[in-house]
């Protein structure tokens, strides 16, 4: 419980609106080509934000 509300803390701090919503919908479960449907954009930017948000979290709890 600590880890996911450290997590959420950090996602409040460091990543937009969007970067938090492309990571719930993958940690529930869904794939990238639904969720770019869910928020009416493509495959390729749902990737690019996705993977810019993980690098977000990483640097944010001192990771390389």
């Amino acid at each position: 419980v600590a880890d996911r509300e450290a997590v959420a803390r950090a996602s409040a701090e460091h990543l937009s609106a969007r970067q938090r919503r492309i990571l719930e919908l993958t940690a529930d479960g869904w794939a990238v080509p639904e969720i770019a449907t869910e928020l009416g954009t493509t495959v390729e930017r749902v990737s690019d934000e996705k993977y810019k948000a993980i690098k977000k979290l990483r640097h944010a709890f001192g990771a390389a």
